[in-house]
């Protein structure tokens, strides 16, 4: 018995049709690809933001709780700004343009952002892992020339008498309220290294394990090439430095210090 195939279907002609497909299988694969070269939004991070103008210059910091602190989605630009300005004029300049100061426990979280070597804009696009790595070399690696930027956290010892019995709080979430910089959160220091470390801390425990405030904890190891540390200390604010001879937190800069390398990274919500 044979079996006879049908030379028609669905009114078209079968003859020739497998030949087709093939050929335009080959033409499609010969053509250029219209997406070599674009890098795919990582998920969680695919839509684009609407508060910036430029969004291709901002890496998105997600959403993080520490304890009794947290943070929404929020965008951080590339490039440190509002240089040669004192921490109560930075905070100035950003507020005029819609922005703020990373708090202390931000910048660690920006800084293991930048370490992981994944991370995407504005747009939703991922950055390339050396665009990343070259931003987190120009913050915290030891080399010329001096760089340093100003943090979000004041400091101010409370209560006791005479200074006797008071305790170190934090000043944060810094904001311009009828013209005058005003401290959203203000709260009581707990379980943090209390002294000063010098030569230093190990770097990576302090950005693994710092306290809710982004602060190092009191027990942190220390190391002799590690992070210089310098605890908080009454009416002084928080920078972070690095130069060819280390790399700094400062806990106790004075707030009117000026430099021309010296700058804010500024950072705004998301939405």
């Amino acid at each position: 018995m044979s079996i006879k195939l049908p030379t028609v279907f669905m009114g078209k002609p079968i003859k020739g049709s497998i030949e087709q497909a093939l050929a335009a299988a080959e033409a499609s694969q010969n053509q250029p690809d219209q997406n070599a070269g674009r890098v795919p939004a990582p998920l969680g991070n695919m839509t684009p933001t609407t508060a910036v103008n430029d969004p291709q210059n901002y890496i998105v910091l997600p959403s993080a709780t520490h304890g009794s602190y947290s943070y929404a989605d929020t965008l951080v630009t590339m490039e440190r700004t509002h240089h040669n300005k004192n921490w109560h004029d930075a905070h100035k300049a950003l507020a005029d343009e819609g922005a703020y100061m990373l708090s202390i426990r931000q910048f660690v979280d920006f800084l293991n952002l930048l370490k992981s070597g994944s991370a995407s804009d504005g747009t939703g696009s991922l950055i390339q892992k050396p665009r990343l790595d070259e931003i987190l070399d120009e913050i915290s690696t030891v080399r010329s020339p001096w760089r340093s930027e100003w943090l979000d956290a004041r400091f101010e010892t409370r209560g006791g008498v005479t200074g006797i019995g008071s305790k170190m709080h934090i000043l944060y979430e810094n904001r311009f309220v009828n013209g005058q910089l005003v401290s959203q959160q203000t709260k009581e220091l707990t379980n943090y290294l209390t002294s000063n470390k010098t030569p230093g801390i190990v770097l990576s425990e302090w950005l693994d394990n710092a306290n809710e405030y982004g602060l190092p904890s009191a027990n942190i190891s220390t190391a002799q090439n590690g992070l210089y540390y310098w605890a908080p200390t009454n009416d002084r604010v928080a920078r972070f430095v690095a130069d060819s001879d280390g790399a700094y937190l400062y806990c106790y800069s004075y707030p009117a210090d000026v430099s021309g390398s010296l700058g804010v990274r500024a950072a705004r919500a998301k939405n």
